[in-house]
This record gives C-alpha cells, structure tokens and sequence, in this order.
C-alpha cells in the first residue's frame, strides 16, 4: 500500500501529498529511550536513571522522484513549516501517526529530471 501525508488530518486534510513513487527500502521505524542518563561503577554496575518517553521515528528515502512529486513534497513542506505543525502521516499498512517532519527539505537533482532525498519524521507522544 501507498503512504501518504496530510495536514491536519487525513479526515479534512487542507494539504495532503501522495507521493507518485514510493520510498525506498529498507523501511525505517527505531524506537529509542534518549532522555536516558547512565553510569558505571568502578565494579562494573550499571546504574541508569530514566527521564523521558519512548521515542518513535520514520525515516522515508525517495529514489529518483518527478519534478512534480518533488514540488508537491516541498509545497507540503512549507505548510507544515517544518517541525511547527503536527499532521497525519499514513505508513505502508495504512495506520495513522501523528507526526512532525524533523529533517531538511534537501532532494537534489540526481539524473535527468529526477530528485532524490530523505524524510525523517518524529512520532508525536500520546
């Protein structure tokens, strides 16, 4: 299945893209703890103190996209100004995350009329 991003909401989207050409794989989803502080005693003990939640991302790579798709990424871009507005982005098996897109816009030319990039999006904590 195809994915697809949508601001605000999927349900009433005012900006959505759909992109043309699929992400590449292999598709990557880490989970990490980083507000973790830890330390280690003389003897070896581990000792670690957690501060934070679970954090969940998305990191989309996009292989030789249309001008079109491209302009259409970068116009959703600039909607959601980057990490300012949360929106909905729908993964490959059709599930809904809140999400902030966290990377640059940087889809350089690659071959005659094609762009490739990365998107690195962050899951929004309940």
């Amino acid at each position: 299945m195809g994915i697809g991003f949508y601001f605000p909401a999927k349900a009433g989207a005012t900006t959505s893209w759909i992109p043309l050409k699929q992400p590449v794989f292999p598709a990557e989803e880490p989970v990490d703890y980083p507000e973790q502080l830890t330390g280690e005693t003389a003897g070896g003990m581990l000792y670690v103190q957690d501060k934070g939640t679970k954090r969940e991302s998305f990191g989309l790579r996009f292989a030789r996209l249309t001008l079109v798709d491209r302009n259409n990424a970068l116009n959703f871009f600039n909607t959601v100004k980057k990490s300012f507005s949360t929106f909905e982005y729908e993964d490959r098996n059709q599930v809904l995350h809140a999400v902030r897109w966290t990377s640059d816009f940087d889809f350089p030319f690659v071959i005659e009329g094609r762009y490739s990039g990365t998107i690195n999006l962050r899951k929004e904590t309940a």
